[in-house]
């Protein structure tokens, strides 16, 4: 069974290029490593905008698909996680009065995402430090943005999730987790 590493944080704040430059690295080391890349970006690309809260239980459903199948590599790596619908979700529908199928959905990707948080061994949060530039997929501008960090590091706090956060260049970053990576491969051994 692979360990499972997440990296998350909020639009454009280099998670997919940190699994990149790690998966690299880790590689280079003989290490059996494979990633998953954040499957709502395809979503976007395929789909357009996300309208509404039920296509975020379509996104918990092809994140999980792609996770899954990287259970036979020591390492499994990725930009998103599948309890990061639920904090999407979350954030759709904002303060808002909710209809009794939203409240359903979410409250199905709520149960999800507690039973999914163990399953990752080690979550990491990237704050914003590069500045943000739109990209043409993501619908988010910077400020948004930084509300959707917001979401996910609260929704971490509030429900007691253990997660490392990492500040510095991507090869700062990279290096800081391989050095927690090697920790976990020594305890291994």
């Amino acid at each position: 069974m692979a360990k499972r590493v997440a990296v998350l944080g909020g639009p454009r704040c280099g998670k997919t290029t940190l699994i990149q430059q790690l998966y690299v690295d880790m590689k280079i080391m003989g290490i059996n490593v494979g990633y998953a890349l954040e499957y709502s970006t395809e979503y976007l690309r395929d789909k357009g905008m996300i309208q509404s809260i039920s296509e975020q239980y379509g996104i918990y459903l092809g994140q999980k698909r792609i996770e899954d199948n990287l259970e036979n590599h020591e390492y499994a790596l990725t930009d998103y996680a599948t309890f990061v619908p639920y904090i999407y979700g979350r954030f759709m529908l904002g303060s808002k009065k909710r209809n009794k199928k939203e409240i359903e959905i979410l409250k199905d990707l709520y149960v999800l995402a507690i039973e999914d948080i163990p399953r990752y061994d080690h979550i990491i949060y990237l704050p914003r430090e590069f500045g943000y530039k739109k990209d043409g997929v993501r619908w988010q501008d910077e400020e948004v943005a930084k509300e959707v960090d917001e979401a996910i590091l609260s929704f971490l706090k509030a429900e007691n999730v253990p997660f490392i956060q990492l500040s510095g260049s991507t090869k700062e970053r990279a290096e800081k987790l391989l050095e927690i990576l090697k920790e976990d491969m020594t305890e291994d051994k």
